[in-house]
């Protein structure tokens, strides 16, 4: 089985779907509450994300360090609840999130404008220029955000495995052919895939780790995993290089798992 992402607009039946395919298939599923409890990690209000996620980069071209905390707190969180390699999350970039991972099946959902709008009319009481005005809104942020934070383009079809549309499908028969799709081999959770997702886990919470310490978090710096052992890459400046070096070795190190660390990092003089 696998790890199903949903992506879609505004109002376009994607939580109906989620709901369909946790029914189904008995898997865990996660949503907006990841982005909640990533955003309370990080002492931030929830509904400050979205702004904060559009910062310009900074010097260097690194992005900016809330964007990488948060992006770091929301793998860990959606790692932390899969269960047997297998869950549904439904929200925002799943694909972009769990891309470095196998067995992880990517599903955009679209629905006709009037569909939508009728799904907001229906709701929340709106009519239908305020339904409009509110997904052209919501649409255009979801953008922004992706194209901030991964520089892609939210609405590219080559970004996910499959894409169905609500007007051609219902949500019945879109649930039917992603858990179709969710149990052939090309997804199946095989004892391999199973260790590389335990690998990406701990590269992303040493990542994490290194992100929250004051010491390091300004530094440009990622985190892969393979059976114990941490490569730590990336740039940092020339300046106490060894004490530097040994603190990034004691923070890779206090994460569970980790029984080795080894840095493969550049360093560069940051006055020239």
């Amino acid at each position: 089985m696998a790890i199903i992402t949903i992506g879609r607009g505004t109002k376009s039946g994607g939580h109906e779907l989620a709901k369909c395919l946790a029914k189904e298939l008995g898997y865990p599923l996660l949503g907006r509450e990841v982005a909640q409890d990533a955003a309370a990690q990080l002492g931030v209000p929830a509904e400050d994300i979205g702004g904060r996620m559009e910062e310009k980069p900074g010097r260097f071209g690194r992005d900016p360090l809330i964007t990488k905390l948060y992006v770091a707190a929301v793998q860990n969180a959606i790692l932390d609840q899969v269960e047997d390699g297998n869950l549904i999350y439904d929200g925002l970039a799943g694909g972009l999130l769990m891309e470095d991972l196998a067995g992880v099946l990517s599903v955009r959902l679209i629905a006709p404008l009037e569909f939508r709008i009728q799904a907001l009319m229906a709701g929340h009481g709106m009519d239908e220029s305020s339904a409009m005005a509110y997904i052209g809104e919501v649409d255009d942020a979801r953008v922004r955000w992706v194209r901030a934070v991964y520089g892609e383009d939210v609405n590219d079809p080559a970004l996910y495995d499959m894409v169905l549309n609500l007007g051609s499908f219902s949500i019945g028969e879109a649930c039917e052919v992603v858990s179709s799709a969710a149990k052939e081999p090309e997804f199946e959770m095989t004892r391999e895939r199973h260790a590389a997702q335990k690998d990406f886990r701990m590269g992303c919470q040493v990542r994490l780790a290194l992100l929250e310490d004051l010491g390091t978090q300004t530094l440009d710096l990622e985190a892969s995993a393979k059976n114990g052992l941490v490569v730590v890459t990336g740039q940092a400046p020339l300046l106490s290089t060894e004490e530097v070096g040994k603190r990034i070795t004691e923070i890779a190190g206090s994460v569970p798992g980790v029984e080795e660390v080894r840095l493969e990092i550049e360093w560069f003089d940051p006055y020239f």
